[in-house]
């Protein structure tokens, strides 16, 4: 699809690509002074404990929003709730109130907590968007001690049961994170969208269906309750995302010599980590190979479920990134199967630069900017109401065999 530089294509398009240029004289000295140093400045710390890590050093304010700790009682999953002080100038009155509930997956090779860098960037634009949006870091469950196999299915729990609340208020869901913890909010996402999908599919055919007790706590088996949760998960906003572990990408080579901060061996270890098997374990038996760790492999029919659940999917990452040339692969099947979105590809940038927005970095603000008019933007497109949904058994995707069980 051609791109127009500096200027998103039209909006009737089902995917905008918006490319950018111009590399300011800081960061071109920044990726001078930090490349020698790499993968030191990302490298990973000490191990978490197993399950979902308490994060005692979390900052209590930023940007005018207290943080409240909480521990999610179904899952014992923590969360971080940016929530705007009252007193604050930046909040602004825009209706009845946050609309959407935006869970961040912060990057840190799934292995680290969310950084310094993190708190003030969700800060950033938690502030900006107070009128429409409320964020929430979660602290997700972390290799080594809880690789992919222990923290997916924990973290779709998460998912399912905060979908149905935000069901319950009326509100919607936007999954967002960078690197590691985009690959994590695309996994969930492409899951939930299929799960769901195959749960409508199994009613439609009258058969044994539910999203089962395991992921809401009782059967739900009522078409009602089904309807309200179709457009809920409204989005997917990744930046720099792992899409494919595989780290086979034949175009990585020549990225990795111009590559500042990664580089192939960090993201291949790092790949390695989180689908490793939990420690004095067997072996779980997943791999790389497994599209729910490598959102990019999903199927033509995950894809097609994304569509029927009209989840879009917004990127932002630089060119000079290992992760680009999988993360162009993403890219270019969610416009060929027709999952509506918005991405921006800055040529010449690094892995995750809308971080550096909160130092002042050109490009990074830039990048910033262009994440909350997404999001912004998101609340304005019109969206099917519970009351206007068409019945599910006209909404048949035809996701899974006559007869099956759904217990995926």
């Amino acid at each position: 699809m051609p791109a127009t530089a500096g200027k998103p294509q039209p909006k009737s398009q089902l995917v905008t690509v918006q490319r950018e240029t111009d590399l300011s004289l800081l960061y071109r000295v920044l990726r001078t002074v930090i490349k020698p140093l790499r993968p030191r400045l990302v490298k990973p710390g000490k191990p978490q404990p197993a399950g979902s890590p308490r994060l005692a050093d979390y900052p209590k304010h930023k940007n005018g929003c207290k943080i409240v700790e909480r521990c999610h009682e179904s899952t014992d999953v923590w969360l971080y709730d940016f929530v705007p002080e009252t007193s604050s100038s930046f909040v602004r009155k825009q209706g009845p109130g946050p609309l959407h509930n935006v869970y961040y997956f912060a990057g840190g090779g799934f292995q680290s907590p969310p950084s310094g860098q993190h708190w003030s960037f969700v800060g950033k634009i938690a502030s900006s968007l107070a009128g429409t949006h409320r964020f929430t870091i979660v602290s997700y469950p972390l290799a080594p001690n809880s690789p992919a196999s222990e923290s997916l299915p924990v973290l779709r729990r998460l998912l399912a049961r905060l979908i149905s609340e935000s069901a319950t208020a009326g509100k919607k869901v936007v999954l967002m994170g960078d690197s590691a913890g985009a690959n994590v909010a695309l996994s969930l996402g492409f899951w939930w969208a299929t799960h769901l999908s195959k749960t409508i599919d199994a009613y439609s055919r009258k058969t044994s269906f539910g999203l089962g007790p395991i992921e809401t706590g009782k059967p739900l088996d009522l078409e009602a309750d089904m309807t309200k949760l179709r457009s809920i998960l409204e989005s997917i906003v990744v930046i720099s995302p792992a899409a494919d572990l595989r780290n086979s990408n034949s175009q990585m080579a020549a990225v990795d010599q111009h590559d500042p901060l990664l580089g192939a061996e960090y993201t291949g270890s790092v790949a390695e980590a989180w689908t490793a098997s939990p420690p004095g374990e067997l072996d779980t038996g997943i791999n790389a190979d497994d599209p729910h760790v490598s959102p990019a492999l999903n199927s033509d029919v995950n894809y097609r479920a994304m569509v029927l659940q009209k989840i879009h999917v917004y990127g932002i990452y630089g060119t000079h990134d290992v992760l680009a040339p999988d993360t162009d692969v993403l890219r270019e099947k969610c416009e060929k199967h027709g999952v509506r979105g918005s991405w921006m590809i800055w040529e010449g940038q690094m892995h995750c630069f809308p971080l550096a927005g909160i130092y002042g970095m050109e490009e990074g603000v830039k990048g910033m900017g262009w994440l909350i008019r997404i999001m912004r933007e998101e609340t304005k497109i019109e969206h099917n109401h519970i009351n206007g949904d068409k019945p599910l058994t006209q909404l048949r995707p035809r996701l899974s065999s006559r007869g099956r069980r759904i217990t995926e």
